[in-house]
């Protein structure tokens, strides 16, 4: 991961208080080996629970506004443009009393090949921390941010927001209260469920993860493991598929997959309801035109059944046996 451009501003605001904004005037040192481990502590930690989607189609928002003009001009100013917006998340948060404030980090961020714009809140945590002073031990408090428990955060993809392809921004999916929507509608996210890309996303994923070993300690078979799955998001979680919930349950680590896709660069929403016809292939593929009726597992699909490349009105079955019983019928 890349950093290429960072700078923190601090949101101050108590419970029932009016917020006020303490402004950085210079970006931060991305050559200092502290800002390198936050970002990638920060990032980690986003990556594991993100729901996707885009700038809301009802109203345009400020940060919307003035991060489109940002984009779009020749001299791109980007500590103007983190001021610019601040104003607006200040008059939503004095509208909500019981909202917070935090550590308002804005960077833009170059990950596998891929352009991001990302907005972090953070907020202080007080620790105890023992020191040895007077010949006896001590014990202070000490102040420090909690990457662990990020506050809310959003992340934008400029090259797809800027192509106009969906699901271009993502953001938090953790359940946040009243308090916290604030933020949300701050930037202007609107989430986009699209039930069979998720639903094809996994399949991707379950065809190419690592398949752990069943409660005996047994490997499983890659159809054993894709059945597996199956029956969890079509029986256990009644088509609503939570992928942290698969992964507990499959890997014991809730975080499995979303670190897999995240590592692999897969759109995938961590919670969806599962596409029927895209999930039974997990298990099939059945496919039935001009009075033709082909079923046959997911792993044939491009090795054993495919379209001829050339000939549009051709597939491939590519099976001695299924060849022979063929031509027994003729």
């Amino acid at each position: 991961m890349e950093i290429k451009n960072a700078i923190i501003h601090n949101v101050r605001k108590e419970l029932k208080g009016d917020a006020s904004i303490e402004f950085s005037k210079k970006t931060l040192n991305l050559r200092d080996k502290k800002c390198q481990s936050l970002f990638e502590e920060l990032y980690t930690f986003f990556s594991k629970s993100l729901k996707y989607g885009i700038f809301s189609s009802k109203e345009d928002t400020v940060f919307h506004e003035k991060f489109s003009d940002y984009l779009n001009s020749r001299k791109k100013d980007f500590i103007s443009l983190t001021k610019d917006v601040l104003p607006d998340l200040k008059a939503r948060m004095d509208s909500i009393p019981q909202s917070k404030g935090g550590y308002v980090i804005f960077a833009e961020i170059r990950n596998k090949n891929e352009d991001f714009f990302v907005v972090f809140v953070v907020r202080d945590k007080t620790g105890k921390q023992f020191s040895y002073k007077d010949n006896t031990m001590q014990i202070n408090e000490v102040i420090h941010i909690d990457t662990n428990k990020l506050a809310m955060a959003c992340r934008i993809n400029i090259q797809s927001y800027q192509n106009k392809k969906n699901r271009y921004l993502s953001f938090l999916s953790t359940t946040q209260d009243e308090a916290s929507k604030y933020f949300q509608k701050w930037v202007g996210a609107e989430a986009q469920s699209k039930s069979q890309e998720d639903t094809k996303a996994l399949r991707k994923i379950v065809s190419d993860i690592d398949i752990p070993a069943d409660e005996d300690g047994n490997s499983m078979s890659r159809e054993q493991f894709r059945e597996k799955i199956f029956d969890l998001c079509s029986k256990t979680f009644s088509k609503d598929v939570n992928l942290r919930a698969v992964s507990e349950e499959v890997w014991k680590d809730p975080d499995y997959i979303s670190n897999y896709a995240a590592n692999n660069g897969i759109t995938i929403n961590d919670e969806f309801t599962a596409d029927e016809t895209e999930l039974k292939k997990l298990k099939k593929y059945s496919i039935m035109s001009d009075k033709i009726k082909l079923d046959f597992p997911p792993e044939y699909i491009g090795d054993k059944v495919y379209p001829d490349p050339k000939k549009e009105d051709i597939v491939i079955i590519k099976s001695k046996l299924f060849a022979d019983k063929l031509r027994a019928e003729q």
